[in-house]
């Protein structure tokens, strides 16, 4: 995010696509079951895949607790966040240790 000023004089917040960097490219959000070995995209409410984490469209058995709306809250302990590339799974741990695209 980047802040800037409006001619009001007031602050805002404004995504800038620069900030990602080049080696985030192709990468989707998506968890991973350690224990089944399993990889899901979350979605959107309507079914898309999302570009952002969430619980939405993952197995009902990887949900432990739901909210009183029934929308998942929390995950088992054996799945984790990371991401889809390349048509494998990365954890969040590795992406340091990913090398650059040349």
């Amino acid at each position: 995010m980047i802040m800037t000023t409006a001619s009001s004089e007031t602050a805002s917040t404004t995504p800038s696509p620069n900030l990602l960097p080049d080696f985030l490219t192709g990468m989707q959000p998506a968890f991973y079951n350690q224990r089944t070995g399993e990889a899901h995209l979350p979605q959107t409410e309507d079914g898309h895949p999302a570009l952002e984490y969430g619980f939405c469209g993952l197995p009902d058995e990887w949900v432990v607790e739901r909210d009183a709306e029934g929308k998942a809250i929390a995950l088992h302990p054996d799945v984790i966040a990371g991401y889809w590339r390349d048509a494998r799974f990365v954890a969040l741990s590795q992406i340091g240790q990913m090398p650059l695209d040349a």
